[in-house]
């Protein structure tokens, strides 16, 4: 290929030095841009500078703190130490020889706790007398009178921890001044109201008559029957009125 002035590419000294510097450049330029682009992408590792410590020992001409002393008692007091006193204990005899054992059991002391409860229950069953008519109430309690629908059932103190449950839970709702609700349920041996409760005789206003028959509900279970009641189920009627 000849050029308009009729000379060949790359005859000329000079053109091919020049061609050959710039061919170099060029090479020059995409190594260093690709080892900059190396360096700028490839991530940084931070090394944190780190110390060498060397402990020493205390210098060899300083002594040790003395151990400090435990404060002396004032000079009017008397410091006694504690002695354990010695309880001597019974020898027991040795068995002669040929003696049976001893089949007695040892008769073991009851505790505090169970010792009052043995010496509460005569005096419950004491003051429980069981000639009392059918139908009594049991003790006054403040707002609350429980009384017996069963012919059989003659325990007042029972009715007593009834009337004392559920004044627990009675709250009458304000204003009710003078009325009275009479309310009829059923318990069983284990305690538990069987059915629901039924308003006998109503106050003449709703939210009192509600308020005593939610009062029966919430004060359930009662405590279980006396051993003593025969029957299976005792049905009560509880007057409740506004406490004052």
């Amino acid at each position: 290929m000849r050029l308009y002035y009729g000379k060949k590419i790359g005859q000329s000294g000079a053109e091919l030095m020049l061609a050959v510097f710039f061919s170099f450049f060029m090479h020059a330029a995409v190594v260093a841009a690709a080892l900059l682009l190396t360096m700028a992408v490839a991530p940084k590792v931070h090394v944190p500078p780190f110390y060498q410590v060397k402990l020493v020992g205390p210098p060899a001409g300083e002594a040790a703190a003395p151990p400090v002393a435990p404060p002396a008692a004032p000079a009017g007091e008397k410091t006694t130490p504690k002695t354990r006193k010695s309880v001597p204990r019974s020898a027991k005899a040795a068995p002669k020889k040929g003696a049976l054992p001893e089949l007695t059991r040892k008769q073991t002391k009851p505790s505090p706790p169970e010792r009052a409860e043995a010496e509460t229950a005569p005096t419950e069953q004491a003051t429980a007398p069981s000639t009392t008519a059918p139908g009594k109430a049991g003790a006054p309690v403040e707002g609350v009178a429980v009384s017996s629908s069963s012919e059989d059932f003659k325990f007042p103190y029972y009715m007593a921890i009834i009337s004392v449950q559920i004044n627990r839970y009675w709250n009458p709702p304000p204003g009710a001044k003078g009325m009275k609700a009479k309310v009829q349920f059923t318990v069983n041996r284990s305690g538990m109201i069987s059915g629901p409760p039924n308003l006998l005789e109503s106050s003449g206003n709703f939210y009192f008559d509600q308020a005593a028959v939610r009062t029966i509900q919430q004060a359930n279970p009662f405590p279980p029957m006396p051993d003593e009641f025969y029957k299976q189920t005792a049905t009560f009627s509880v007057d409740l009125m506004p406490k004052d």
